[in-house]
């Protein structure tokens, strides 16, 4: 560092270019297997220009970004790309922030942070989305221009999993101020319910999984009508493969009760089956048939449930011998915490597919949220009920225990009664 320049100036530039590093790494995860597919596609016509205009635009879908062309309007974020995507940034600004940390005193931190770190990593990741949306015009579908800014979604997500967390040396004057007026047990609420959302979406998972093996014959069959060659037919996996976070909000709202729907005016719910007419897509070979289930079905909201009070559980073992307030307040909490973030991921997987039947594709949100929330919270109820039995029986046998002691303790005797007067 010269003498002239100070901490900040110095931050700006290397935040920019680890910004422009996040932003091509992530690009390449879409456009080298674009690439590949449209490349080795017998039917392809077309060059190197148009599969790499193609890879930016699924870039911009992945980072929550709607597309569109002629007769085409895709708006589905597929949550795995996401969420490989926010990885990326995560790794990338994790080693920006411990870099610039090590280089400042504590004093100067939160004006290098906030000056130079954060929006020198911005700027360079908008930089590279500008371009990207440029290489877009060589196909048939773009994204809207405010995409280049809402694209900022990711390198935001990865630098809030880098800075709130409390206690580190890297964390804001700012944000530490409020992390540390939050009740003591929220940091144990917030960690049951990220894992209470992780186990939620993995119930939703373990349902989609088992209609692809149940269905996978419709599924392949599906998938052999495309007639792609080899390579073709892994690229295209790996597409739907990317989508499959969120079939596993759509198995969760199954799970729920209020179901989800693919085409206009169709639902799948615990009540019954109506996906409607489906395209040619393999994964979507796995829907139900049409069908009216019986009432029995709806014991699946049962899962939620039992997950509400396997979240509650971890709460209590967490916060061990605290007060009942405190451990009744954590797990009410993580409970509307895992149900946010669930809903938080339902409404990004939620959009469109295409311009008609499609156009809707997903789970309606607000009742989804609600009853969810209300599994979730009975089953915290639920395990509140069990401990405080638990809790009153032991302490029962603490009582009797203690009263068998007392019972078969001798008795003194006549001189000792006597030597202590």
């Amino acid at each position: 560092m010269s003498p002239t320049s100070s901490p900040t100036s110095s931050a700006l530039p290397t935040a920019a270019r680890a910004g422009l590093v996040t932003a091509l790494a992530t690009w390449a995860v879409v456009v080298l297997p674009a690439l590949v597919g449209w490349v080795s596609a017998p039917e392809s016509s077309l060059g190197w220009w148009s599969g790499t205009a193609v890879g930016s635009a699924i870039w911009f879908l992945g980072h929550s970004q709607s597309i569109s062309g002629p007769g085409i309007a895709v708006s589905t974020t597929p949550l795995l790309l996401l969420a490989v995507f926010v990885v990326i940034a995560w790794r990338v600004s994790r080693r920006l922030v411990l870099g610039a940390r090590a280089r400042v005193r504590r004093s100067e931190w939160d004006a290098v942070l906030w000056r130079g770190v954060v929006p020198g990593y911005l700027l360079g990741y908008v930089i590279a989305a500008a371009i990207f949306a440029a290489l877009t015009l060589a196909g048939s579908v773009h994204p809207d221009p405010m995409g280049i800014v809402g694209a900022l979604l990711v390198p935001v997500l990865g630098l809030a999993i880098v800075l709130v967390r409390p206690g580190q040396d890297t964390t804001p004057d700012l944000l530490e101020r409020a992390l540390a007026a939050l009740p003591r047990w929220s940091a144990t609420a917030w960690r049951a319910a990220t894992r209470g959302a992780l186990l939620l979406l993995a119930a939703g998972m373990v349902l989609v999984v088992l209609r692809l093996i149940l269905s996978l014959g419709a599924v392949l069959r599906i998938q052999g009508e495309y007639g792609a060659d080899l390579v073709a037919g892994i690229v295209l996996a790996v597409a739907q493969v990317a989508f499959l976070g969120n079939a596993a909000t759509w198995g969760l709202a199954f799970l729920a009760g209020p179901g989800f729907s693919v085409a206009v005016d169709g639902l799948v719910s615990p009540a019954g089956a109506h996906p409607g007419l489906m395209p040619l897509i393999p994964i979507l070979g796995s829907l139900p048939e049409d069908a009216t289930y019986p009432g029995a079905m709806w014991a699946v909201v049962a899962v939620p449930v039992v997950l509400g009070g396997v979240i509650a559980c971890r709460v209590d073992r967490l916060l061990g011998r605290s007060r009942w307030r405190d451990r009744l307040g954590a797990m009410v909490a993580a409970s509307v915490g895992a149900t946010l973030l669930v809903t938080g991921l339902t409404a990004l997987a939620n959009g469109a597919m295409g311009l008609e039947r499609l156009r809707s594709v997903g789970v309606d949100v607000w009742p989804f949220a609600g009853c969810l929330l209300g599994e979730l919270l009975l089953g915290a109820a639920l395990w509140l009920l069990v401990a405080l039995y638990r809790d009153h029986v032991k302490g029962r046998r603490n009582r009797v225990g203690e009263e068998d002691a007392t019972k078969g303790a001798p008795a003194p005797s006549e001189h000792g009664r006597r030597s202590r007067a």
